[in-house]
């Protein structure tokens, strides 16, 4: 097996998951229309969060850019190695997989396993993506 490149992975697994936080932070604060004030409790902030996640689009957006980050991550590590693209998409959703199990809920929805489906293929997209902007192995 060729050689994969530990470093290209593991920056762009954090540039990933940074931007998946950044992202889901601000896509929250869109969704919780200045129901999140700094007085607020743990209580409230639940009920809120809960309120925002059962009454607005903000699954269907967070699902969407977070297909769009794995697929950026599968792209950037497949760049930052330089060889071999596929196997460093291949290891981005592995490490994401493993991701999504080492924060796996109590009660898992559909969300938790469509991420652990999808996970593997879209970093596999990002890879393929790289590839098409790479230049040829001179093998």
């Amino acid at each position: 097996m060729p050689p994969i490149s530990f470093k290209a992975i593991a920056i762009a697994f954090t540039a990933e998951v940074a931007a998946d936080g950044v992202i889901r932070t601000i896509l929250f604060g869109l969704f919780a229309h200045g129901m999140v004030t700094a007085e607020m409790g743990p209580e409230e902030f639940e009920k809120v969060t809960l309120t925002v996640l059962q009454t607005t689009d903000y699954v269907p957006w967070a699902l969407a850019l977070g297909i769009a980050t794995t697929i950026g991550g599968g792209y950037l590590a497949a760049r930052i190695a330089k060889l071999i693209p596929y196997y460093h998409g291949l290891a981005m959703g592995i490490a994401g997989i493993l991701f999504i199990l080492l924060l796996w809920p109590d009660e898992a929805g559909w969300l938790e396993y469509l991420g652990l489906l999808i996970t593997i293929p879209v970093s596999l997209v990002g890879a393929h993506v790289a590839k098409t902007h790479m230049e040829p192995d001179p093998a």
